[in-house]
């Protein structure tokens, strides 16, 4: 038991050791709690020549105050960076003489309209097959049709099917439509 309380004893001081140097990061010499990153962001930045505060001395550590600096322009550097190798001025000691910019072409705007709403899209074409007429004195013509699995008849200005009107029948086409007057094509005779 002895030899256990021999082994703890370094690692509790240890633990002592790293909670007191925890404890005084935190509380600092003070006695205050040092203010969250939050806060320290939120705070701006000292003024030059002015005292700055220990939480503003860290935000200066970050060299943020080099922000507010003016930036050099830039200079030519003579480089094409669509060519591999060295630029043309490499080897000199000053940059070669500075090219004008091109000038920027604004691209027109152009106005855009109201939208117009297209409309309801257009039937289904109409898939029947005009096979052929037939003529008799006491009926007419009569048009012979097909959707590949029946047959229809039909004389011009009836309508077949319940979903198609013969609007006229010739000798080698007809002209046919939906039942309610849409879609109207011409079909011509298959054979």
């Amino acid at each position: 038991m002895a030899a256990d309380s021999r082994r703890q004893l370094p690692v509790l001081i240890g633990l002592v050791v790293v909670l007191a140097a925890v404890g005084w990061w935190q509380f600092g010499s003070s006695g205050t709690p040092a203010a969250p990153a939050a806060a320290r962001r939120a705070q701006p930045p000292a003024r030059r020549g002015a005292a700055a505060s220990p939480d503003q001395v860290l935000v200066r550590g970050v060299g943020l105050d080099r922000l507010d600096e003016d930036r050099p322009a830039p200079e030519e550097g003579g480089r094409d960076p669509f060519r591999s190798g060295p630029s043309a001025s490499a080897g000199q000691g000053t940059p070669g003489p500075a090219r004008p910019a091109a000038p920027v072409v604004p691209t027109p705007v152009v106005p855009v309209g109201p939208v117009v709403p297209a409309g309801p899209p257009p039937p289904p074409p109409i898939t029947v097959k005009f096979i052929g007429v037939v003529s008799r004195q006491d009926v007419g013509k009569v048009a012979v049709l097909s959707d590949g699995k029946n047959v229809y008849y039909g004389r011009a200005g009836e309508i077949v099917d319940g979903r198609w009107r013969i609007v006229s029948i010739g000798e080698e086409s007809l002209q046919i439509e939906y039942a309610d007057g849409r879609g109207r094509q011409t079909v011509r005779m298959t054979g």
